[in-house]
Formats: structure tokens, C-alpha cells, sequence
């Protein structure tokens, strides 16, 4: 069973569209949909969104004080630590030192 199942509505929001002079383009698609999660996965996604906060702000930390503002140097320093200590899965630590960059950005 999964953890969330899709409730009625889905939004499709385009977020953007470039096109370069070639007449070849990107087309971003971003897709806003309402979850519920299954009621016993419902504490494993508070859970999950806790060590993300947990995390993030420890990101934005290192980030900040090492002046790491590439992704490769972020993902050095943090992506290990990020799976490890908070129990990220991948893509969720990958995303999370992504967004501490464009916090220490701004």
C-alpha cells in the first residue's frame, strides 16, 4: 500500500518555459496535487518532515559558515551527515543542501 494516496483535486501550475534562440526549449512542468497520507505512514511523514527542518537548518549553518555556495562543495560537506544523522533518504538530503544554498544566497 502507499504511503499517500492522492486525494481529488490535482492542480498542474507551469512554473516556466525558456526557449533558446535554436528553437529548442525546456519546458518546466511543476504538479501541485493534495496527499493524505495512509493513517499508520502518518507519523512516519511528520517524522520525516522534523529531521527535514532539523536538518535544514543545519545546512544553512555549515553552508553559511564555509561559504559553500557551489553544489559540489555542499555536497561534500554535508550529504553523508545530511543520510547519516537525520536519516534523509537521497534525494531528500540532496534537496535539503539545495535549498540551504539558496538561503545562504538571498
Amino acid at each position: 500500500m502507499s504511503p499517500c494516496r492522492k486525494k481529488s483535486s490535482l492542480n498542474i501550475v507551469w512554473k516556466g518555459l525558456s526557449m533558446p534562440s535554436g528553437g529548442e526549449g525546456a519546458l518546466t512542468l511543476t504538479v501541485r496535487m493534495k496527499v493524505s497520507p495512509e493513517p499508520e505512514s502518518g507519523e512516519e511523514l511528520i517524522s520525516l518532515m522534523k529531521r527535514y527542518r532539523e536538518a535544514l537548518n543545519y545546512a544553512i549553518e555549515v553552508v553559511i559558515e564555509n561559504r559553500a555556495l557551489s553544489l559540489g562543495r555542499a555536497h561534500k560537506l554535508l550529504y553523508s551527515v545530511l543520510k547519516e544523522r537525520y536519516g534523509l533518504p537521497s534525494k531528500v538530503a540532496q534537496d535539503c543542501y539545495r535549498e540551504a544554498i539558496a538561503v545562504a544566497k538571498s
